[in-house]
């Protein structure tokens, strides 16, 4: 398989479950904001949250005098200047699996190619700010298509090299970004000074749609074993530990031999990272030092991230207007 299509495929993995996690974040938003009415305090903390898991605080504020919610959801969803507004990476879902239709389900490409040219088309030219109502319909949307999306590879894609990669960046995005999730939520906690023990982790299992899942085995939602569970549940298809586990069956399934160079660079980091994962105790941590030993598994995705892009030669496109 050529490395422009390699790469394509894992990009476009990528944005993918980039694009699916962050509208999920901006319709729970949302709804706590039609449920926080007469508590801007509150809101406005979640938003910047938001804010920090979707973007970048000091990004926005080089554009805007301060956080306020129109402008921030126009930011998030359709500013140039925020190179993962929704209508972006959407965009760069679009023009990856163009360069990869020979790799794909016909029928793929033509839903991610009417998708990109109505319904996101629609939105964008109409008049600011747009209705609350018609923003979580077209998120709604964005994530229907997207789950049709992936219903098709996993029921219609043979299980070869374009599968594997496809894989390999959704299993790679989803660690990463629920890491991510977990970190921006304790630095606010930290900024609070509230205790790790006593804080509620309700918001950041909405975040991550976790919330039915870790109910189901959890009475209490108290942010340590929030926390534990996303970062270390073997079973929750978003929990760090299930990502690094299935990107370690995949590169098995992309490398034939167990002895290549590349095989036992990329399996031993992924190793690597698993163990360090499965070590950790958070009930003996505080708040500031499981901020600091997230901060190195996320570091070490992103390594492991890296070493697979240069083994491979996939680097980042960048996203014309």
């Amino acid at each position: 398989m050529l490395s422009r299509v390699a790469d394509a495929l894992y990009w476009m993995a990528r944005y993918s479950e980039r694009t699916q996690t962050n509208a999920h974040i901006l319709q729970v938003q949302l709804l706590n904001m039609l449920e926080q009415s007469g508590q801007e305090h509150d809101y406005i903390d979640h938003w910047e949250a938001v804010l920090n898991i979707c973007a970048s605080k000091e990004e926005y504020l080089a554009n805007y005098t301060a956080i306020r919610v129109n402008p921030l959801i126009d930011y998030l969803l359709f500013s140039e200047k925020n190179c993962n507004a929704l209508h972006t990476t959407l965009r760069a879902i679009r023009e990856n699996a163009r360069i990869t239709r020979d790799s794909m389900p016909t029928e793929l490409w033509e839903i991610q190619n009417a998708f990109y040219l109505t319904q996101q088309q629609d939105i964008l030219t109409r008049e600011r700010p747009i209705p609350l109502f018609e923003i979580q319909a077209f998120l709604q949307e964005v994530r229907k298509t997207l789950w049709m999306e992936t219903g098709l590879i996993e029921g219609t894609m043979d299980r070869d090299l374009p599968f594997y990669f496809l894989q390999v960046g959704k299993w790679l995005e989803r660690a990463e970004k629920t890491m991510r999730m977990t970190l921006i939520i304790l630095e606010q906690l930290k900024l609070s000074d509230i205790s790790l023990l006593e804080a509620d982790g309700t918001f950041l299992l909405e975040l991550t749609a976790a919330k039915e899942s870790f109910l189901r085995k959890h009475r209490q939602t108290n942010l340590l074993t929030v926390i534990q569970y996303l970062v270390q549940d073997e079973h929750f298809p978003c929990s760090v530990m299930f990502c690094v586990k299935k990107i370690d069956e995949t590169i098995t399934a992309i490398e034939h031999d167990s002895f290549s160079s590349r095989f036992l660079t990329l399996h031993s980091n992924i190793s690597s990272l698993v163990l360090a994962i499965d070590h950790l105790d958070f009930w003996q941590m505080t708040v500031v030092e499981t901020i600091t030993v997230l901060e190195e598994r996320l570091r070490q995705c992103i390594a492991f991230s890296d070493t697979f892009s240069v083994i491979y030669h996939l680097y980042e496109p960048s996203i014309q207007p």
